[in-house]
């Protein structure tokens, strides 16, 4: 198949900053009424033996993130002569399938292996309809719908502290805008950066409201099949020279604070026989709050993580000197 072309004269940051701007002016209020209902009707995230939090606090944070997200990219043009929202919905099923399960989750306390399949469901719809929008390759397809699935689950486990979550993602979906040649592609990343900077600021230290799962599955859903998608396409001829080994490490660099986190827990957990994929407050986060780190300085290095990752695409990618 024919691979959709990208739009060489376009100004992407351009597009990519308008976004921004427009979800964070919107996700601030949106974030505020959400937090209101919450705490109107007891939608409270309580502490728990698994989590670090030792207070009530407000719950869907998430949902005033897809509400701001989802403005800026239908109300913003996406391209130089109009408004294209056939890149936003293509990726909407596979984000309204994690963000209902996110939901249910949210107040009911799913299971992990309840959740899973949904989360595989929601990764193949991303997978499938972004390989159909662009014209790219079943197998591409699957490499999308696998980093999406992974930077899923990501997302979700480094949402465990204050401004954690959204002080990784907003790097990894700058980056994305950055890479990226299709002002589509820049206009959605700048979206979700700019909903998640919003978010920021009702989360950070100390956090008014929380991400819940409606808003950590599907952002990581995003994150993981835009940054696979980028690096299919940089692969398949956007650079002057072809480099097979992107679409496994590109994403990854990308998400650079949420794989460092992921891995670390994976791998502590099943030194101690433990399963991954239940929580706790083993996460590096937690391991540096409980030495005597400020969270200010924890969420410091947490952007740093982010940018050095971008900034390893930039050089090893695209030239950056």
């Amino acid at each position: 198949m024919q691979m959709a072309t990208t739009l060489p004269s376009v100004n992407v940051p351009g597009f990519m900053l308008v976004h921004a701007a427009c979800a964070l002016i919107a996700g601030v209020p949106a974030v505020a009424i959400v937090r209101r209902v919450a705490l109107a009707n007891g939608w409270m995230a309580k502490p728990r033996e698994d989590r670090w939090h030792r207070e009530p606090v407000a719950l869907h944070g998430g949902v005033g993130v897809l509400v701001a997200l989802l403005l800026a990219c239908v109300l913003v043009p996406s391209t130089p002569s109009a408004l294209d929202l056939s890149l936003v919905a293509a990726i909407l099923p596979g984000l309204l399938v994690l963000a209902v399960t996110g939901l249910v989750d949210d107040l009911r306390h799913l299971k992990p292996w309840t959740k899973l399949p949904w989360q595989v469901i929601g990764a193949m719809a991303m997978g499938w309809v972004l390989a159909e929008a662009r014209g790219l390759s079943t197998f591409d397809a699957a490499v999308i719908a696998a980093w999406s699935l992974v930077f899923c689950n990501s997302v979700n486990m480094l949402d465990n502290m204050d401004g954690a979550c959204a002080t990784a993602a907003i790097p990894g979906f700058v980056g994305v805008a950055l890479v990226t040649g299709d002002s589509r592609v820049a206009s959605i990343a700048g979206a979700a950066a700019g909903a998640m900077s919003a978010f920021w600021v009702w989360n950070r230290p100390r956090a008014r409201i929380f991400l819940g799962d409606a808003g950590a599955l599907p952002i990581g859903l995003l994150l993981g099949g835009l940054a696979a998608l980028v690096a299919i396409e940089l692969d398949r001829g956007q650079c002057e020279q072809v480099r097979p080994w992107l679409p496994w490490v590109l994403p990854a660099m990308l998400g650079l604070p949420f794989m460092v986190d992921t891995a670390f827990v994976c791998a502590t957990r099943a030194a101690r026989g433990q399963n991954p994929m239940i929580g706790g407050t083993d996460h590096l986060t937690h391991r540096a709050l409980r030495k005597g780190w400020s969270p200010w300085g924890v969420l410091a290095v947490i952007a740093a993580l982010g940018v050095v990752g971008v900034m390893l695409v930039g050089v090893a990618v695209l030239g950056w000197v």
